[in-house]
């Protein structure tokens, strides 16, 4: 890294930050091979120039992967071929492809921007093993990684989401971590050098962006100017202690484990089957350590901790009890928590080889994790109980002309639907990570976590909101929203009325 500092180019106060990154982090080695992530933006287009002045200099080998999300009426498609110029004039192979985001978002479950971001990742691997490229490089900046912060922070994820974006994540380097976006515009600018703009970067649909044109600017006139780099300040001490409790807790629980190997590769990390551990080892420990081992032994048998959230975390430790009776839970679709006897054991159920007292545990209980996991069945007509919620519900169809129907009176208590655009049988449900709906009055998908982020709602009371599902999705969050998709129209013949009340 020496040599670059005395290039003409280092004299510059960004690229020279830039350098400083990526030398702490021991980003970049001579000789690598990097893939870059580019949409055509200002970031990517700067971190693209800056590996090219680079490139000479480390001996590196550079390639490009620009993916077009067939979005914004063509505009998705004249950024690629922004990007495909760019790159001819540089001489950076290009990785093209062309995928309908939104398509591959919905078939995955996922809300766009959610959706975008993994089908991007999943490419870039992919094309990393394939082509056998040692680096990923992506231009996430100081400005993404303080939007992260306040995002993480409103969903309540604790100091290991409010550490903010890691600069080295496996194959993953970000050169641009420390860098404010305004400082890349100022440089492509002055430069001249050309960028694309994303227009909806600018619409307050998403998260995301409602944090970054909202609490922002607010932040910046009501309170100090300089808050952002105090809240960079933090992140760095708070990734700092995340990685000191992160190792501690993980060989913690290494040393406490009876882990059960299976063989498997995910990146360069073993993952294994099966973690045992005595619930006394656990219980001994100071309550942040429990959680921390918790998140380690999960970590271990997922192979990693994307989509986990605190309530999964909470969940584990409510079950983590020596004695009484045997217990499971759900974390994600392969991974179950259990616990039998004096032991509570994490379990990666695709994979073949567990212990036989597992089998056997896992035979008998995973049709009632299954069967609530899907809900109770609601039978329109009746007055039913709902004892996991401690409620009774009443069901009936209304005609919308033959009954005389005042919404406006209508409680939180019960929900007025479009019976014809609901796929029956309805079930009631827990809420479950992942959940998406479209709240009544939005034309987007929201994740239900955010929903009671927005709405207030703690987490301990989370669970004791009833959800109401059809066959396909979500129609009514209890005494909260109803969908988009299933409100009363001009159109609507038959209506359902539901109400809820205690027992």
């Amino acid at each position: 890294m020496k040599e670059l500092y005395k290039c003409p180019f280092a004299r510059n106060r960004v690229v020279s930050r830039a350098l400083r990154t990526i030398e702490y982090y021991e980003m970049i080695k001579k000789g690598d091979s990097i893939l870059i992530s580019v949409s055509g933006g200002p970031d990517s287009v700067f971190l693209t120039h800056l590996l090219y002045l680079m490139r000479p200099i480390l001996d590196l080998t550079l390639f490009g992967y620009s993916l077009d999300h067939m979005t914004r009426n063509g505009g998705s498609a004249k950024d690629a071929q922004f990007v495909e110029g760019l790159y001819g004039e540089l001489d950076i192979k290009l990785f093209k492809q062309k995928k309908d985001a939104a398509k591959w978002s919905r078939s995955h479950k996922l809300s766009f921007q959610e959706g975008a971001r993994n089908l991007r990742i999943e490419e870039l691997l992919e094309i990393s093993e394939k082509k056998n490229i040692s680096k990923i490089a992506t231009g996430h900046n100081a400005d993404d990684n303080i939007e992260t912060f306040f995002i993480n922070l409103l969903r309540g994820t604790g100091s290991r989401g409010l550490s903010g974006i890691r600069p080295v994540s496996g194959k993953f380097i970000r050169p641009l971590i420390d860098i404010p976006g305004k400082d890349i515009i100022s440089y492509l600018d002055n430069k001249r050098i050309p960028y694309c703009l994303d227009r909806t970067n600018l619409e307050n649909i998403y998260f995301r962006n409602r944090i970054r044109n909202l609490l922002m600017p607010f932040l910046s006139k009501h309170f100090r100017v300089s808050f952002k780099s105090n809240i960079l300040r933090s992140i760095s001490i708070l990734k700092d202690e995340d990685e000191f409790l992160r190792h501690h807790s993980a060989a913690k629980m290494k040393r406490m484990a009876h882990v059960e190997v299976n063989g498997s590769e995910k990146g360069s990390d073993k993952y294994t089957s099966l973690i045992k551990i005595p619930v006394s080892g656990i219980q001994k420990e100071a309550i942040a350590l429990r959680r921390r081992i918790i998140l380690s032994a999960i970590e271990k048998v997922n192979g990693g901790l994307e989509d986990v959230s605190f309530d999964n975390v909470d969940d584990a430790l409510g079950i983590c009890v020596p004695g009484g009776e045997s217990k499971i839970i759900q974390i994600d679709k392969n991974i179950r928590v259990f616990k039998i006897g004096n032991y509570i054991y994490f379990a990666n159920t695709s994979h073949a080889e567990l212990l036989s007292e597992f089998k056997q545990f896992l035979k008998e209980n995973e049709k009632e994790i299954d069967k609530r996991a899907k809900g109770k069945e609601v039978k329109i007509g009746t007055r039913m109980k709902i004892k996991d919620f401690n409620l009774e519900l009443s069901s009936e169809i209304l005609k919308l002309k033959k009954d005389k129907l005042d919404f406006n009176k209508a409680q939180n208590t019960e929900a007025f639907l479009d019976y014809d655009r609901i796929k029956t049988p309805i079930k009631v449900r827990n809420w479950k990570n992942g959940d998406k709906f479209y709240p009544q009055g939005m034309k987007n998908e929201k994740k239900l976590q955010d929903f009671f982020i927005d709405n207030k709602i703690p987490i301990h009371l989370r669970k004791s909101i009833p959800v109401f599902t059809d066959r396909e999705k979500i129609i009514w969050i209890g005494r909260y929203r109803i969908d988009e998709r299933v409100k009363i129209t001009r159109d609507t013949g038959k209506v359902l009325h539901l109400k809820l009340c205690k027992k």
